[in-house]
C-alpha cells in the first residue's frame, strides 16, 4: 500500500512540473508557519530555508520533490518543492544510487551550484499532496525559482 501511495505522489508531482509552461516567478514572502494555509492554495509564494533530499526516489525519476526545511536538521514544518533533475537554473543534479544530503547540488536562477547547508529562497505556486500521498510534508512549491541568499 505505502508504495501505491508513493506511486501516485510521484505521477502527480510529474503531472505538476510537466503541466507548468509558466516561467518562474519571485513569490510573495511567506514564514514556514503559514505556507500551508489552505487559502494560500495556487498563489505563488516565497519561502526561505534549506533544501534536503528525500530519503529515496527511483533511478529513472526525471524530477524529484526535495524538502525545504526552516532548519537544515528540521523535522517538521517541511514543505516539498517540485523540481527537475539536470544542470539547468531550478534544478538538482541527479545523486548517485547511494546519496545523503552532502550530495545536493542545486543551480539557482542566479547561476550559483548551493548544498544543503546554503540558505536558499523558493518561489513556487502553492500545491498539496494527494490524500494517498504518504509522504512528510503537508504542502509544496510548484515550478519553483530557487535563489541563493545572502549569508
Amino acid at each position: 500500500m505505502k508504495s501505491i501511495a508513493l506511486l501516485v505522489a510521484v505521477c502527480a508531482a510529474i503531472c505538476v512540473s510537466c503541466g507548468s509552461s509558466e516561467p518562474p516567478t519571485t513569490g510573495t514572502p511567506t514564514t514556514f508557519d503559514h505556507v500551508c494555509d489552505k487559502a494560500n492554495e495556487g498563489k505563488r509564494l516565497s519561502l526561505e530555508g534549506y533544501l534536503g533530499f528525500p530519503e529515496e526516489f527511483k533511478e529513472r525519476d526525471s524530477d524529484v520533490v526535495l524538502r525545504l526545511r526552516n532548519d537544515p536538521k528540521a523535522t517538521e514544518n517541511i514543505v516539498g518543492v517540485v523540481t527537475n533533475f539536470g544542470a539547468e537554473k531550478n534544478q538538482v543534479d541527479k545523486p548517485g544510487k547511494s546519496f545523503s544530503d552532502a550530495d545536493l547540488k542545486v543551480h539557482t536562477t542566479d547561476g550559483k551550484v548551493v548544498g544543503y547547508t546554503d540558505k536558499v529562497k523558493v518561489s513556487g505556486t502553492l500545491g498539496f499532496p494527494t490524500a494517498l500521498a504518504t509522504v512528510e510534508f503537508k504542502c509544496r512549491l510548484d515550478n519553483p525559482l530557487i535563489e541563493s541568499s545572502a549569508p
